[in-house]
């Protein structure tokens, strides 16, 4: 599973055909963040006191993740995870629309283009195969639910799906904290090993650190 592949479903509102707007805070650092924790499920960085490392320069397998990895393979310092989080965050509109472009080509979605005032053009995504995105939605549930004991690329989706926010769109209110306690507790359960624990805490972390600081400079700017 590909992290960030399945984080841009989750963040997209099928019937309106664009990103719900409840994770328009996040929605380009949880990206970020997602496309950090595919490179190391696929042992292509570690981090290492907050700094991501390149420890396999070979491909991914993905055109589009190869593409994103060549940025931090070719970069000629050593970077922390947030600076990285927030240079890809930069870069969110071309990496989601490659990606969306790809799941129009397999026949999952279909990509329409609207005119805003008939002056500028926007883009729409209605899922054409919605049972794809039905059965994350089931693994999302029996794992919060059900106690199925899910891979750790679940569990990073379920960590950027807190810190996006996007548990309110998914989780019915009364089970929100429950769904909150579990993600916590699957995150410091046996299931992860302690570098990818500290992987997912790391970036978490500095999701939130960012959008505190976006948060408080909007906040200033209006005083």
């Amino acid at each position: 599973m590909i992290v960030s592949r399945n984080y841009l479903l989750m963040i997209l509102d099928e019937e309106k055909g664009k990103r719900y707007s409840r994770a328009s805070t996040a929605k380009d650092l949880g990206l970020a963040g997602a496309f950090l924790m595919d490179f190391f499920l696929k042992g292509k960085i570690s981090i290492e006191k907050k700094r991501v490392k390149v420890i396999d320069s070979s491909t991914t397998g993905d055109e589009i993740l190869d593409e994103i990895f060549d940025i931090i393979k070719t970069s000629k310092k050593v970077r922390k995870v947030m600076d990285w989080i927030e240079k890809l965050a930069r870069k969110h509109k071309t990496y989601s629309q490659a990606f969306y472009k790809r799941l129009e080509e397999q026949g999952i979605l279909t990509i329409k283009e609207k005119k805003i005032l008939e002056i500028f053009s926007t883009h729409r995504f209605y899922l054409q195969r919605p049972e794809v995105k039905t059965i994350l939605l089931e693994q999302i549930e029996n794992t919060i639910m059900h106690n199925m004991r899910p891979g750790a690329d679940l569990i990073c989706l379920l960590s950027l799906l807190k810190v996006s926010n996007l548990i309110k769109i998914y989780i019915a209110k009364h089970y929100r904290k429950l769904a909150k306690s579990k993600i916590d507790e699957l995150i410091q359960s046996e299931i992860l090993d302690e570098g990818t624990r500290e992987m997912i805490l790391v970036i978490i972390k500095s999701v939130q650190d960012i959008i505190a600081a976006r948060v408080a400079a909007v906040t200033a700017a209006a005083m």
